[in-house]
């Protein structure tokens, strides 16, 4: 048989198909035959290798058969699932408030360090210009005489500038690094799901 007759018994055998399907098959079997024979195969040979035309017609019903009954069985499953769903709700609502509750306590905890360093900076920061501000009033108060207390406030109050800027300083690493740590956690987490997303 060579590819006319071939392609001429094909489409014989897949006149139940619609119009566009069977034009669309019968076109990829008519590139499939050319393909080959520009490699140098027999065109008999080729035509021998596809099998009987009824065969294939047989596959492609075949196939859209199951097609059919995947469409039918996937409308009750998604009834099922739903019904599933809307019962297993007090078990697994709760389990998903739980994950979610646990996610937003791990991201409290991971920025409470900034929360934390800079109270102390604007803390440091108010005490030491309150010192600073207030050792003139001091030494005014005691008299020069008795000094001492006045320039130990002054510097107190310079050292708890210092620790202000310590914690300035430290503040400021620690947001870059808790940022990039809490992009990481979040590219993690949503990685299982792009990866689910792209082999479903």
């Amino acid at each position: 048989m060579n590819k006319q007759q071939f392609l001429n018994a094909l489409a014989e055998a897949l006149k139940k198909l619609p119009r566009e399907e069977r034009y669309r098959t019968l076109s990829y079997y008519d590139e499939l035959i050319d393909d080959r024979i520009e490699d140098g195969q027999n065109e008999y040979a080729v035509v021998e290798s596809l099998g009987s035309p009824e065969a294939i017609a047989g596959d492609i019903f075949g196939s859209e058969e199951a097609e059919k009954t995947k469409k039918e069985y996937g409308k009750g499953a998604k009834i099922w699932i739903i019904v599933l769903l809307i019962l297993g709700f007090p078990l697994w609502g709760s389990l998903l408030l739980v994950a979610v509750l646990l996610v937003l306590v791990a991201y409290i905890l991971l920025y409470l360090p900034i929360v934390i360093l800079g109270a102390l900076a604007l803390g440091f920061l108010g005490a030491s210009v309150l010192g600073i501000v207030g050792t003139p009033f001091l030494i005014a108060e005691i008299g020069i005489q008795n000094s001492a207390g006045g320039i130990f406030q002054c510097g107190s109050s310079i050292a708890l500038l210092g620790l202000s800027i310590l914690c300035t300083v430290a503040l400021v690493y620690t947001t870059k690094g808790i940022v990039r740590a809490s992009k990481a956690i979040w590219r993690g987490c949503t990685a299982g799901f792009r990866k689910r997303r792209i082999a479903g």
